[in-house]
């Protein structure tokens, strides 16, 4: 099973738990079993060509994917996915 981190924000915005189990061999089943669970989601985090939007910063298992990665991308058994909203300014 993956461990999905959820900003709290986009949690609570869509009534999930901001610590989510769920089952998947690539981010893009993890997001489509996300998605189900809380309907929508997936339209925020992910543009409709299939890659994470630019106002993402996505970890796994400690390994930040490149900006606006595609979902295509494959996890482990036990791989940690960390959602963090990208911060800038100055």
């Amino acid at each position: 099973m993956i461990t999905v981190h959820l900003p709290v924000t986009l949690a609570d915005a869509f009534g999930a738990e901001p610590l989510v189990t769920l089952p998947g061999q690539t981010l893009a089943d993890v997001l489509r079993s996300l998605d189900a669970r809380y309907p929508g989601m997936a339209a925020w985090l992910v543009e409709p060509d299939g890659r994470l939007r630019p106002h993402l910063s996505v970890f796994i298992s400690g390994h930040r994917l490149p900006p606006q990665s595609h979902i295509s991308v494959r996890l482990q058994e036990d791989s940690d996915v960390w959602v963090l909203q990208a911060i800038s300014g100055g």
